[in-house]
């Protein structure tokens, strides 16, 4: 289907939905990765500490993770999932996701 400009529907920045939703599932696994990098600085901090507020940061580090490893096995085996257009909303999503969980990795290690 084409749209204005000679553009397809869906496509941004000269990838494909397609392409996008494979980056976005490669960020999902970074994340993911970050994730239990978090998870694991947390529960030795906990371990230390015994910290309310530290036991708060793993169990928020565990639903992130939780909610990361869904959506990344429902973009890898849910085709219905992958609607038209998503990939590139999802791409930018994933990616500051991404830096934020690095800027906590940073923060936590200071």
């Amino acid at each position: 289907m084409q749209v204005g400009h000679g553009k397809q529907a869906g496509a941004g920045m000269g990838l494909a939905n397609s392409q996008f939703l494979t980056l976005d599932i490669v960020v999902g696994l970074a994340n993911i990765g970050l994730l239990i990098i978090l998870i694991y600085m947390y529960l030795q901090s906990y371990r230390e500490f015994k910290s309310k507020f530290t036991f708060g940061l793993l169990a928020f580090a565990l639903l992130l993770l939780l909610q990361n490893v869904l959506f990344t096995g429902f973009l890898l085996y849910y085709q219905s999932f992958r609607g038209p257009g998503m990939g590139l909303p999802i791409f930018f999503l994933n990616i500051i996701e991404f830096f934020a969980f690095l800027i906590l990795i940073w923060v936590t290690r200071v």
